[in-house]
């Protein structure tokens, strides 16, 4: 590429589009915990901690896998203007809401940058297009198609290879990918989410901190899920293993979710770093959206089965039960949907999370 198709991009030109990408990660209940701050050359992601959710995440461990994942979207954004992207994890005492930076690297191709728009879907399809279908281009077009979807999946069971590009995919940001495949594995890690699931719901700080999670109230204030996502499959009645979905209505009977046949073998897969500070949070966010974005791309889904890791003895239990070399960030249960997708969850107003350096 010559010089004359090359430019300098103040990122600030495009900043709402990249708060828009960053902002579609997937995040503890949807608390969406994040807040982004662009400058000409670099993004800064912060973790917004009035989000956070003090009962069920109270070191904000998962907080702060949410922020990662919302760092994957800005890394997206910047590659897709023809920028590379380079992200230097923060721990500044003086600013310890900044999670991580995200810095523009060598130059834009401006036939890309042309192609962006401030319609966040248009401006996906657009840029993505132009960006030669690379990996990244894919992976962003995925990011307002990738739904978190707890009803029921088709019987077809997860493709081998598709497991093996998965794992590569996390093990590309630096985490691993522990596939439950083993009948025995299995077992004992639906035994513990089924613990933990028992536990929770008989906590009731947790279960009313959940429920300000959920349905219209929470809606209204464009974050939580709305009650037309919250469809979970039931535990099967034969031989096959139940992996017990977070009942989000905790006792009330109106957030209720309907039934349905479980499938038969849903993909499980337990996602997990070498060790656990905030740096291995935000390395195990951005792997979790990087393997969600590819599996969407692919025609799966995911839901999260993250009871167990939230009671701190249970999640030391699943370690040793799986035999991990690692921490457990994230317990994912993936397939094929068998129904429709869910309406997408809602988002905050991007003027919310977004702040444009002068």
């Amino acid at each position: 590429m010559t010089d004359d198709a090359t430019r300098s991009v103040d990122l600030r030109q495009h900043a709402e589009e990249i708060a828009q990408a960053g902002a579609r990660a997937p995040s503890h209940h949807n608390a969406q915990p994040w807040a982004f701050r662009v400058l000409p050359g670099a993004v800064e992601v912060h973790a917004d901690r009035s989000r956070r959710l003090p009962v069920a995440d109270p070191e904000d461990r998962q907080l702060f896998v949410g922020v990662g994942a919302a760092v994957y979207g800005v890394r997206l954004a910047l590659a897709v203007l023809g920028l590379r992207p380079v992200v230097r994890l923060a721990r500044d005492d003086a600013r310890p809401d900044l999670a991580a930076t995200v810095m523009a690297s060598g130059q834009a191709d401006p036939a890309r940058a042309a192609e962006w728009s401030h319609d966040a879907d248009s401006a996906a399809d657009s840029a993505a297009d132009s960006a030669a279908d690379s990996a990244e281009a894919r992976r962003h077009r995925e990011l307002g198609r990738r739904q978190t979807v707890r009803g029921p999946f088709t019987d077809e069971p997860l493709p081998s290879s598709l497991q093996a590009e998965l794992a590569s995919e996390v093990d590309e940001e630096g985490a691993a990918l522990y596939w439950a495949v083993a009948e025995e594995s299995r077992r004992g890690l639906a035994a513990l989410i089924a613990a933990a699931d028992r536990e929770q719901r008989a906590d009731l700080d947790l279960r009313a901190e959940l429920v300000r999670s959920v349905g219209p109230a929470a809606v209204r204030r464009r974050a939580g899920i709305p009650l037309d996502s919250l469809g979970r499959a039931a535990a099967p009645t034969g031989t096959e293993v139940g992996f017990a979905m977070r009942d989000f209505s905790a006792g009330d009977p109106d957030l209720g979710a309907p039934t349905h046949r479980a499938e038969a073998d849903p993909g499980i897969a337990v996602l997990h770093t070498k060790t656990d500070e905030r740096p291995d949070w935000l390395r195990g966010g951005q792997a979790m959206h990087r393997l969600l974005l590819a599996a969407s791309a692919a025609g799966y889904q995911a839901s999260f089965l993250n009871q167990p890791l939230e009671v701190p003895r249970l999640r030391d239990e699943l370690r040793r039960a799986l035999g991990l070399s690692g921490h457990p960030q994230v317990v994912l249960r993936l397939g094929r949907p068998r129904d429709p997708l869910p309406p997408p969850t809602p988002r905050l107003p991007v003027s919310d999370v977004l702040t444009i350096a002068d």
